[in-house]
């Protein structure tokens, strides 16, 4: 497996196509990204934890355990940035599949996960986890699963049932944060699930080219700062500049209300953004780099459960 360490102007990522097939009929769940995460992290809890504690407050383990690492991904001691907050940017988004409430048995299912840094050497517990997961089984109606596979994005299988269950350890991809040849040009920018956009203190419903470059350049700048080796390299300005002149040409945003339970609050809790997409005219050479990076982690609010996920086409 290749070192998740790396220069500061890349970040360390891997996207995995995971297939399970369903070993009965049942309801799952109309919104798979907060059910899967739900779901997962209990399952990771489950086989992860070598004391069997409910929370993992106090625990010695801290970020060497799994779970911890993964779901309260804790903020360094001596950290320069987010000292004020309780957890960093968790490694790790779901990308589930089209909304289906009914699945059948013997159905096979495919679900996208991405890992950055020095998550992707999890990959063995997360596998472990997803068979555990299988075997609780998913949604309300617990509709049990058998995981077949997981492949890296070029096909290579990293651990296949029908195999022997032979794990293989995947390298990572590392994408460029380095801006681009300039190339003026149209491009469209499509969010395909609700994506949450904070400006000015408050969730945009109209966000401009800008607000999403400040918002994945904060967000790629701290996965690599907590994931990928710790660097302060600050994310070029040349993205922001770029994006401050780009010209918006068409946009259909509109806002699409999802909720989840949250079981330690005890409550649904909303987890609306938008989708839609725009078609805009701008440098884009200088932003790709970086817009490609987002196409891996997302951007916004709650990415863990798929949210904020967005696609980059050129032309349009």
């Amino acid at each position: 497996m290749a070192d998740p360490e790396q220069s500061p102007t890349s970040l360390a990522v891997q996207r995995f196509g995971i297939t399970i097939s369903f070993l009965g009929s049942g309801k799952v769940s109309g919104n798979w990204g907060p059910t899967l995460r739900g779901g997962f992290g209990h399952a990771l809890r489950k086989i992860a934890c070598p004391f069997g504690r409910e929370s993992c407050s106090g625990c010695s383990l801290g970020p060497r355990c799994p779970y911890a690492y993964l779901f309260e991904t804790p903020v360094f001691a001596d950290s320069a940035v987010m000292r004020k907050y309780p957890e960093a940017p968790h490694p790790f988004i779901f990308e589930p599949p089209p909304p289906k409430n009914v699945v059948k048995q013997g159905e096979k299912v495919q679900l996208g996960l991405v890992l950055v840094g020095r998550a992707v050497e999890l990959i063995p517990y997360i596998y472990l986890a997803l068979e555990e997961l299988g075997r609780q089984g998913l949604g309300r109606e617990r509709v049990p699963f058998r995981l077949e596979q997981i492949a890296v994005e070029d096909g290579a299988v990293v651990w296949s049932w029908q195999a022997g269950r032979q794990f293989h350890p995947p390298d990572t991809h590392r994408l460029s944060l380095n801006p681009g040849p300039s190339r003026q040009g149209r491009f469209q920018l499509q969010f395909s699930s609700p994506t949450r956009i904070v400006t000015q203190g408050k969730l945009s419903r109209s966000p401009q080219l800008l607000d999403v470059i400040k918002a994945l350049a904060r967000r790629v700048f701290l996965l690599r700062y907590f994931h990928c080796g710790g660097s302060l390299e600050p994310i070029a300005p040349e993205f922001l500049q770029a994006a401050s002149q780009a010209r918006v040409l068409e946009s259909t945003f509109r806002w699409e209300d999802w909720e989840r339970f949250s079981g330690r609050q005890k409550r649904h809790v909303p987890l609306g953004g938008l989708v839609g997409e725009m078609v805009l005219e701008a440098d884009f050479g200088c932003l790709e780099p970086l817009l490609r990076a987002g196409e891996y982690v997302h951007v916004g609010k709650n990415t863990t459960f798929g949210l904020g996920k967005l696609t980059v086409t050129e032309g349009g």
